[in-house]
């Protein structure tokens, strides 16, 4: 009995000396708030984000309005129902290819259900809805997607909205058509090497554009000096490139000047008879940094015309250059 209550008197005498060094240790933050400590702030749920540095824009103006063209809702005729209506145009293409198709239109609605056929048949036909707008958009279309027409001519184009879409509520005001690629670009391949093939350029041009006939799948009929190209890649590993174009021009055109522009580096070359328009020579323009990743952007753009025609395009490459 001695020995346990002797153990029993030193466990009691420890603990209320360990209790009296935690109360002179430990601070009740509600008898002093100013002793409180400061809470942990949360952890940035953005803060592995990390800031989006675009391309360098080019060193020259471009003209990105030639090709597109618009149908004013003034030139079409509107046909209402009692729970949808019906706008039809007639439109006059002078350049076939592929092209963005938007709507113009100004809303206080939700959105409203849209479908729009360029053209007859079943391929050109673009549906989506169309959101509220607001004053802050300065007229941007709403692109519903990509329409190929054939050839030049006329094309009748059909709208289809799913409530009255000339009155207050929803406005329609025109549709827009803007050139785009063929396809899209393949992207950069495993050895670093970016190959830009002459269907998945965007065509600024009046007549300009994409053949995609076997014999040719080449940017030709250049015969306006205002036309231009454009590649819009994606790069994943940036660094410095070796940057060549594969060209054909016929005897007797040669001598125009064209520069290929990398972002806000330019390049320029006098383009040579090689023989043939699609006697394809490639030519090295030296070494070009794209530091970069994501998105940039190379454009080619005649500086002069010397003949009937500047060149025929086959592709662009950038193969590392180290």
């Amino acid at each position: 009995m001695k020995i346990t209550h002797l153990v029993f008197s030193l466990s009691l005498t420890a603990g209320l000396a360990f209790a009296d060094k935690q109360a002179a240790t430990d601070l009740d933050p509600f008898d002093d708030p100013g002793n409180a400590p400061a809470p942990e702030a949360p952890a940035d749920p953005f803060g592995a984000i990390e800031d989006y540095e675009p391309a360098p824009g080019y060193t020259m103006e471009v003209d990105r309005e030639r090709g597109a063209f618009t149908l004013p809702a003034g030139d079409g005729s509107y046909h209402p129902g009692s729970h949808f209506a019906n706008w039809t145009w007639m439109m006059n293409s002078e350049r076939w290819g592929n092209y963005y198709v938007g709507l113009i239109y100004d809303s206080s609605r939700p959105k409203l259900g849209v479908q729009l056929k360029v053209g007859q048949g079943k391929n050109n036909v673009l549906k989506g809805y169309a959101p509220r707008t607001s004053a802050m958009r300065n007229n941007d279309p709403l692109v519903l997607g990509t329409a190929y027409l054939a050839e030049p001519g006329e094309y009748p184009v059909a709208l289809l909205t799913g409530d009255q879409s000339n009155v207050p509520s929803f406005k329609v005001k025109g549709i827009r058509f803007s050139p785009a690629p063929e396809s899209e670009p393949l992207g950069q391949s495993i050895d670093g090497t970016i190959n830009l093939e002459a269907k998945t350029a965007t065509t600024y041009s009046e007549e300009m554009r994409y053949e995609p006939k076997p014999e040719k799948d080449c940017l030709g009929m250049w015969r306006h000096q205002e036309d231009w190209a454009e590649w819009v890649f994606d790069v994943n590993a940036p660094g410095e490139f070796e940057l060549s174009v594969e060209y054909g021009c016929g005897n007797g055109n040669e001598g125009s000047e064209v520069a290929v522009l990398v972002n806000d580096q330019t390049f320029k070359f006098t383009v040579e008879d090689t023989g043939g328009f699609q006697s394809w020579k490639e030519i090295s323009l030296g070494k070009v940094e794209v530091n970069t990743e994501g998105e940039n952007k190379l454009a080619i753009v005649p500086l002069s015309k010397k003949a009937k025609a500047v060149m025929d395009i086959k592709k662009v490459s950038l193969i590392p250059a180290s």
